[in-house]
């Protein structure tokens, strides 16, 4: 799960051609066709920046949060539809504002600053989470021992036991599954700099 963000109006590289999609691609395909044309989207899409970018969930909110918190210019709605696979659309000329944003935090440190505490937060939130899984364990032991069935699953826990599991999980700090880097700002940056507007899914 994640964001599909594709360009609207891509700039295409002179001598780059996008590859043609089998017919068959999912329907009977053989493995050295379905491979050979998904190498050469990759490749395609390397020398088109513009054409698609994507992360997954735990990436993307990251990213999109640090758009928000810096593009003072973005609506609510545009805030909320970049955390939603909505299909919204920004236009080429807000693209390029995002990027000339990013880049300033690139160039001021900013950038190179979140990620060092995006590190700290996430490794603080590793430990916490290991205190909680620890405390997992422990009741699934308890659990395997009360019931007697030994390979009982938390969402089967007899109550209480279930509940004291799922107030375990609420407990997780789920800090320790968003990762931020610098590269990968300037990855949606070279994205910006050539989609020609785009639209999240």
């Amino acid at each position: 799960m994640g964001m599909d963000v594709y360009g609207l109006n891509p700039k295409i590289h002179e001598g780059t051609k996008q590859p043609d999609r089998p017919e068959n691609l999912h329907d009977g395909a053989s493995r050295n066709v379905v491979d050979k044309y998904f190498k050469e989207v990759e490749e395609y899409e390397t020398k088109n920046a513009g054409v698609y970018f994507r992360n997954n969930v735990w990436w993307w909110r990251p990213l999109a949060n640090f758009i928000i918190e810096n593009c003072d210019w973005v609506t609510q709605e545009q805030q909320a539809r970049l955390h939603d696979n909505s299909g919204f659309e920004f236009t080429e000329d807000e693209a390029l504002s995002i990027a000339d944003t990013l880049q300033q935090k690139v160039d001021d440190g900013k950038a190179k600053e979140r990620e060092e505490k995006n590190k700290k937060d996430m490794a603080v939130a590793e430990k916490w989470n290991k205190g909680i899984q620890k405390q997992q364990d422990e009741l699934e032991k308890e659990v395997k021992k009360a019931t007697g069935d030994a390979k009982i699953v938390p969402y089967d826990y007899p109550q209480p036991f279930k509940k004291k599991w799922e107030d375990l999980q609420g407990q997780t700090d789920r800090n320790a599954s968003y990762p931020f880097q610098e590269a990968n700002v300037k990855e949606f940056i070279c994205f910006l700099r050539e989609c020609g507007g785009f639209r999240v899914c």
